[in-house]
């Protein structure tokens, strides 16, 4: 796969943009209370590396709590985004990462495994235990070839297909059943601390809410021209309410909706297999 043209291509328009008001995270609130669980493993805080991280928003967020942080990216144009100057930028692919070996404390690898070829996974994984410190932490959060919503019937009816929807044209390449994680992290010398299956009721549906009203309110508002240019309907309306999320009659029906998605951690998050997951690896004794 041609990585650079394709992370290119998504970031020479709005479709993955910088992130940078912590209100924002409203929309983030389960990925943010897990990765933050997760992270108190890591003991030693010196270097945070969030692996193809884009435009670094992860990195960002949570840069504070390290002594330096790294974003890498095979796309120019999305390490040339990043507006903080502390921030170490590197180009290269998360395949091949250009750091030394046992130089970091915590990789942060968030929405990006689902973009990975398949063949290329291992390499990858084999490539950040190389750089990881051998008390440090592997921190995913990608897709899941689990039993949410939407993913029953296709399980049941087409198991070959894994990606679902129009997943393909966000770039996914890639949906793995957990037994095929653990194979794979296994290979690559790493095991599994700890992990949260996701998106599997509750999420999708306040998912769902969101997407819908903002594709109804771009339609409403004849935005559709303005969401070309993000790539995604609804999209604009958005990104124009994000700017608004510190207002209260926003800030308490967002937040209501964050904490009914993380319904999905508390009821499932161990037991029932859903659209996404969370883990925590740590190396292997070898």
């Amino acid at each position: 796969m041609d990585y650079e043209k394709i992370n290119e291509n998504f970031y020479s328009t709005n479709y993955w943009g910088l992130d940078r008001s912590r209100n924002k995270w409203f929309s983030k609130y389960v990925k943010v209370k897990i990765l933050k669980k997760f992270m108190k493993d890591v003991k030693h805080r010196g270097i945070l590396y969030d692996a193809c991280g884009g435009v670094g928003n992860y990195g960002w967020f949570f840069g504070k709590e390290f002594e330096k942080v790294i974003v890498s990216d095979v796309s120019k144009r999305a390490l040339s985004k990043i507006p903080e100057k502390e921030i170490v930028k590197i180009n290269c692919s998360v395949i091949k990462n250009k750091l030394p070996d046992n130089s970091v404390d915590c990789i942060l690898l968030i929405d990006v495994f689902e973009h990975i070829d398949k063949q290329d996974l291992l390499e990858m994984m084999k490539d950040l235990r190389r750089i990881l410190k051998p008390k440090g932490r592997i921190i995913i959060f990608t897709s899941h070839f689990g039993f949410g919503l939407g993913a029953i019937t296709q399980r049941i009816f087409n198991p070959k297909k894994r990606l679902l929807g129009d997943e393909h044209k966000e770039g996914h390449v890639n949906r793995l059943k957990f037994r095929e994680f653990k194979k794979l992290f296994s290979k690559s010398g790493l095991k599994i601390k700890d992990f949260y299956f996701y998106s599997i009721i509750f999420q999708q549906i306040t998912d769902g809410i969101k997407d819908n009203f903002a594709k109804f309110a771009s339609s409403f508002r004849n935005k559709k021209k303005k969401d070309l240019e993000f790539g995604r309907l609804g999209q604009s309306t958005k990104e124009e309410l994000r700017g608004r999320e510190d207002r209260i009659y926003l800030k308490l029906p967002l937040l209501f909706l964050s904490l009914v998605s993380y319904l999905d951690i508390i009821l499932f998050g161990k037991w029932f297999p859903g659209n996404s997951i969370f883990f925590s690896l740590e190396k292997a004794e070898v």
